[in-house]
């Protein structure tokens, strides 16, 4: 029988097999360079968000105006509503390019909002002179958004797991170690 032609690597423990795996990856994240930085930490997130940070944003803006701004603003003011949040898109964009650690914070907990809104909460509205609860998902595209946003916070997750391990692994290390061999050879 033909042996395969490809290297198998032998690891003298658990850990070593891990630490591999992480170099692996991070070798193939530092690989896919600039486009990476700038296409899946910063303009998929934000295109992700637009619809969650909207409904977060528009019950957070009638929250505030209803209980502690009712004598200055009109919780039912659309254009409010859309002015208020233009502004958390541009201040959740900003953060995405400036601070990218807390960016994770801010997607964890502006999904998790969105969550606990998608599920729990309902809108009693005037259907035919009949009041009707309806919740806050109802089409296609509202599902969509928590598919898609599901499976966004489901890699980023993973993504910052493996991160967390690498960090354990190769604590003080800057580089993965696939770069530190002593030959100038690129690692492809």
């Amino acid at each position: 029988m033909a042996e395969s032609s490809g290297h198998k690597h032998q690891f003298k423990d658990r850990k070593d097999k891990i630490g591999w795996y992480l170099d692996e990856i991070d070798s193939y994240k530092e690989d896919m360079g600039r486009w990476y930085s700038i296409f899946i930490r910063i303009v998929l997130p934000f295109l992700i968000f637009i619809i969650p940070s909207n409904i977060v944003c528009a019950r957070f803006y009638e929250m505030i105006t209803s209980r502690y701004l009712s004598g200055f603003f009109d919780p039912t003011d659309n254009a409010a509503k859309i002015v208020f949040w233009v502004i958390c898109l541009l201040i959740f964009l900003a953060i995405l390019i400036f601070l990218p650690r807390f960016a994770t914070v801010v997607e964890f907990a502006v999904s998790g909002v969105f969550y606990y809104l998608a599920l729990t909460v309902t809108y009693v509205v005037k259907v035919n002179g009949h009041l009707v609860e309806k919740s806050l998902i109802t089409n296609g595209l509202g599902y969509f958004v928590v598919i898609v946003l599901s499976l966004f916070m489901f890699m980023k997750l993973v993504f910052l797991v493996f991160e967390i391990m690498y960090r354990i692994v190769f604590h003080g290390e800057k580089e993965p170690k696939a770069y530190k061999d002593d030959s100038n050879d690129l690692v492809l």
